[in-house]
């Protein structure tokens, strides 16, 4: 039956095969091939596409697709959660500024003083009164602010400052290129001529009588510096900025513990009074403010201003060991308690920027009057320092700016040296903390 099969169909028995399979070739021309990639273009798909058919080929199409949802929901999280961040930043950043009280400069209004005939002037007239000749030394990587410290207990003070007198007269130099900051610390008591007045004071009087900008304009005369701006805060404010860093360390004796106490008593009878001595003494906000006010132990004045300055410095450094969030939350009390005349801008540079960059967090400090340049004592029934502020000009030149210039001498007070019989020989490296 075999061979018959065979015959009829004309295959040998080698190449027999059954009727289906031999209508399905009969359909199918024997010289053509099939290629399956070309078949699928036809309608429209590739050959990777034709080879994901059946179970398998549908499980990995979802697969895939639930991937690409997976990283696009990924990266969608990833970009909002940046701009969140960023936009958070820019507007706590903008919060913090916002806490400052800035005095706007109106350039159409006169600034205006009463001098001591009475007489209401213009301020910037009565600085353009005295005629110079040589041009006040200025760089661009360097500016000068003046900080001031006053006592808002006087219920004689306004808005503005006016009332009664700076307790604090410092003048922070900052040069963005070297990174450094240096601090000029006033004696209050020292004689001085003010803009547009015919007699001399003591220079913190100057805050009393015409405000922070008749205190700038005064020291930029007596030390023949531009002032770029000022900032000044109470004491009262002062006590919250130095708890918000967490207290500062100072070397504390025991007279000064003994007088610092007894302001405690006085201003804040409920506060806690300092109860140890010696280098390294933590104090709080309250006790470092009541030691940075004793006066009638050492040398008076001078070493007020030493400790004044101990304060700040240690300020800084406590500032500069915070994390960034908690330098950011300290900003936001410190910022709070300052009015200036700083433009917006320049705050968020120095204040924000540049500060929290610095490596270092030491300051170097010089103190005025210079030893050898003054003479204090009562003169006209009164107690002050008469200083020569032409022997200390030629210092702060090159303690600012690196090297000295020219300068018009500066209107002296009676009983003042002689700057020929002033210690004008003294490097500075000595005279700088």
């Amino acid at each position: 039956m075999a061979k018959g099969r065979t015959a009829v169909y004309g295959f040998s028995d080698s190449e027999y095969i059954d009727a289906a399979q031999l209508r399905a070739r009969q359909r199918k021309p024997a010289n053509v091939s099939y290629n399956a990639e070309e078949e699928a273009s036809r309608y429209g798909f590739s050959k990777n596409v034709t080879k994901r058919t059946g179970k398998n080929g549908r499980k990995a199409k979802k697969v895939n697709h639930l991937k690409i949802r997976v990283v696009l929901g990924v990266l969608a999280a990833v970009i909002g959660a940046l701009i969140g961040v960023v936009c958070f930043g820019f507007w706590y950043k903008d919060y913090l500024l916002n806490q400052i009280t800035y005095e706007i400069d109106d350039p159409n209004q006169a600034v205006t003083i009463v001098n001591d005939d009475g007489e209401t002037v213009d301020l910037g007239d009565a600085i353009q009164t005295e005629a110079t000749s040589f041009q006040i030394k200025q760089e661009a990587t360097i500016k000068n602010f003046l900080l001031i410290g006053i006592d808002s207990r006087s219920k004689s003070y306004s808005k503005d400052g006016k009332g009664d007198r700076s307790d604090v007269i410092v003048v922070m130099s900052v040069d963005t290129k070297k990174q450094t900051v240096k601090l000029l610390s006033i004696a209050r008591d020292s004689y001085a001529y003010f803009p547009g007045y015919s007699k001399p004071h003591k220079i913190n009087a100057s805050m009393s009588y015409g405000g922070p900008k008749l205190l700038q304009a005064t020291v930029e005369n007596c030390l023949r510096i531009k002032i770029d701006g000022y900032a000044y805060v109470n004491f009262s404010h002062m006590a919250k900025i130095i708890d918000a860093v967490g207290g500062v360390y100072v070397n504390m004796t025991s007279g000064e513990k003994k007088v610092a106490n007894q302001y405690i008593r006085e201003l804040y009878p409920n506060a806690a009074l300092i109860d140890s001595t010696g280098d390294g003494t933590w104090v709080n906000g309250i006790q470092a403010v009541a030691y940075a006010r004793v006066r009638y132990v050492g040398n008076g004045d001078y070493e007020r201003m030493e400790r004044q300055i101990e304060v700040l410095r240690s300020l800084m450094k406590r500032y500069m060991k915070l994390s960034a969030t908690q330098k950011l939350a300290c900003m936001d009390d410190v910022l709070g308690a300052i009015i200036t005349n700083i433009p917006k801008e320049d705050v968020e540079k120095y204040a924000l920027e540049f500060l929290p960059s610095l490596q270092k967090a030491e300051m170097q400090y010089l103190q005025l009057p210079i030893e050898g340049c003054y003479n204090q004592g009562t003169y006209d029934g009164e107690w002050s320092m008469r200083v020569n502020w032409n022997a200390f000009i030629p210092y702060v030149q090159q303690y600012f700016y690196g090297q000295t210039t020219d300068f018009d001498p500066v209107k002296l007070p009676s009983h003042v040296p002689e700057l020929s019989k002033c210690k004008t020989n003294t490097p500075l490296e000595k005279l700088v903390h």
